[in-house]
């Protein structure tokens, strides 16, 4: 096989940028995780509206505001780039073949269906496999073509619409195995059911998550995709400091608005009018309520790039870049965190919003530790390195060379 294409990247050639970016992403994605590993999604209501103290309130305002759909977001962008970019390298050295992509995707659904079964039921990863590959045929056309197709994917309003009827065709009732059982009862199961039976509830979580991860984050995903792939098609990646000049002003007046948008349609105009959801309303203001969620996404994004080379905030922001570089094995490490702690030690459906704040950043110190000792003597993440292996179809090696050290 060609050396070029086995060959790893090269640390030194990394872009830091990016793994920090990659990083912050794995944490905004943990507190998010942590609330559904916390109590099940069809009780998330209820739970919220437990949180009656006035820091379980705020805290509550904060994941709202900060979290909520953003991480997400920001994964799916970076993924996108990295695809691309990787598309794009191998392109330029003559050695593109499409083979391993579908190698690299064709495993990462695997894990993402293994971590399902065996883990935690809110995988991602198996959508990331398949939006891939969408990423890739698209990444064939102009910057305009990619572009535009981003926007046709987010603004197109009928998705869950032609997702309902496709289950009505198919005859299945995704929220009916997990709306079955009380939450006392997915609480014993959680808690004190077997290994076995946990499969089980894990695979009716799903079924009941898929009715917006499929019609709903999907559409998100795959335009922030392609919004990575026309950033690397327009070679802004390796102009990182101008490009975010350039974008400064458009991008902080459109927030101002949108922000504003936001906090008039949550605290004026839901609470004030009866708007039926499904109707050309409902949709319209939740189309730019996700735009919202874009717009501060991409906000987080360029504050971090803009900040990254002053003393102060470089000091505070590098730690991310272990993380970030091990982002694969991170993101399934905060699974298995998550099983121990609801399972093992009875953890299910006890922690208030507050409490889910201080697990996530102690864990996450942790996991950069960790991260931080484990690049110090190997090249990937333990993850990273099976991907590539699998990707590649070569055993690659692991440990640093001392001169790597």
């Amino acid at each position: 096989m060609n050396k070029d294409l086995t060959s790893p990247t090269i640390s030194k050639n990394r872009i830091v940028e990016l793994d920090i970016f990659r990083g912050f992403a794995i944490l905004g994605i943990f507190m998010v995780n942590i609330l559904v590993m916390n109590v099940s999604l069809v009780y998330r209501l209820d739970w919220e509206a437990e949180q009656t103290e006035w820091i379980q309130g705020a805290s509550l305002f904060v994941l709202e505001t900060f979290f909520y759909s953003k991480f997400f977001t920001i994964f799916s962008f970076l993924f996108g780039l990295g695809v691309a970019l990787q598309v794009q390298q191998l392109k330029n050295r003559a050695c593109y073949n499409i083979n391993f992509f579908l190698r690299r995707f064709g495993s990462l659904f695997g894990f993402g269906v293994l971590h399902i079964l065996f883990i935690w039921s809110g995988d991602i990863l198996h959508l990331y496999a398949v939006l891939g590959l969408i990423l890739l045929f698209m990444f064939r056309f102009s910057a305009k073509t990619i572009l535009w197709s981003a926007a046709i994917f987010f603004f197109f309003p009928f998705f869950g619409v032609l997702y309902e009827q496709l289950m009505e065709f198919l005859s299945i009732d995704y929220k009916h195995y997990l709306s079955e059982f009380s939450r006392d009862e997915i609480t014993e199961l959680k808690r004190n059911g077997s290994y076995l039976s946990g499969m089980q509830i894990r695979l009716k979580e799903f079924s009941f998550a898929s009715g917006f991860l499929y019609p709903g984050i999907a559409p998100m995903s795959i335009s922030m995709m392609l919004l990575g792939g026309y950033i690397v098609k327009k070679e802004y990646l390796f102009q990182i400091e101008s490009f975010t000049r350039t974008i400064k002003k458009p991008l902080l007046r459109f927030l101002f608005v949108i922000v504003i948008y936001r906090f008039t349609l949550l605290y004026w105009i839901l609470p004030s009018f009866n708007i039926t959801h499904g109707t050309y309303p409902s949709i319209a203001l939740a189309t730019f309520y996700q735009l919202s969620d874009i717009t501060l996404a991409m906000f987080f994004l360029w504050t971090i790039a803009r900040i990254i080379h002053l003393q102060f905030f470089m000091k505070i922001l590098i730690p991310l870049k272990y993380v970030g570089r091990s982002a694969l094995s991170n993101y399934i490490l905060q699974s298995i965190f998550g099983y121990f702690i609801m399972r093992t030690f009875n953890g299910y459906d006890t922690f208030s919003a507050f409490e889910c704040f201080v697990l996530v950043f102690s864990l996450f110190t942790l996991q950069v530790f960790i991260s931080k000792i484990w690049l110090s003597y190997f090249q990937f993440g333990p993850l990273e390195w099976c991907w590539r292996c699998i990707s590649y179809m070569n055993f690659l090696p692991i440990r640093k060379s001392n001169s790597q050290h």
